[in-house]
C-alpha cells in the first residue's frame, strides 16, 4: 500500500527535477519515486558489498574463519 510523502525541495532542485520529468515525459511525482527506488537499490547493493568485504576481511584475519571457509570449499584463490 502506498502513502503520500511530503518533501521540501529548494527552487533549483525542483526546477531541475521538473525539467527532467518533462524531458522523460513523466509527472514529477513519478520521476522522484523512480529516482528514490534507484537510489535505494544502489544503497542496498553497496551495503551488501560492504558486508561481504567485512566478512572477507574477518575470514582473512581469523584462523577459525579461514578453516571454516577452507572446509566448505570457499578458501580457493587466497594464495595458500
Amino acid at each position: 500500500m502506498t502513502s503520500p510523502l511530503s518533501i521540501r525541495l529548494d527552487d533549483r532542485l525542483r526546477d531541475d527535477l521538473e525539467r527532467e520529468a518533462y524531458a522523460r515525459g513523466v509527472p514529477l511525482s513519478r520521476l522522484v519515486r523512480e529516482l528514490l527506488e534507484e537510489g535505494v537499490s544502489l544503497a542496498r547493493r553497496e551495503r551488501i558489498r560492504a558486508d561481504g568485504a567485512r566478512v572477507a576481511a574477518y575470514a582473512a584475519g581469523a584462523r577459525e574463519a579461514r578453516a571454516l571457509f577452507d572446509g566448505a570449499g570457499g578458501g580457493q584463490g587466497h594464495g595458500e
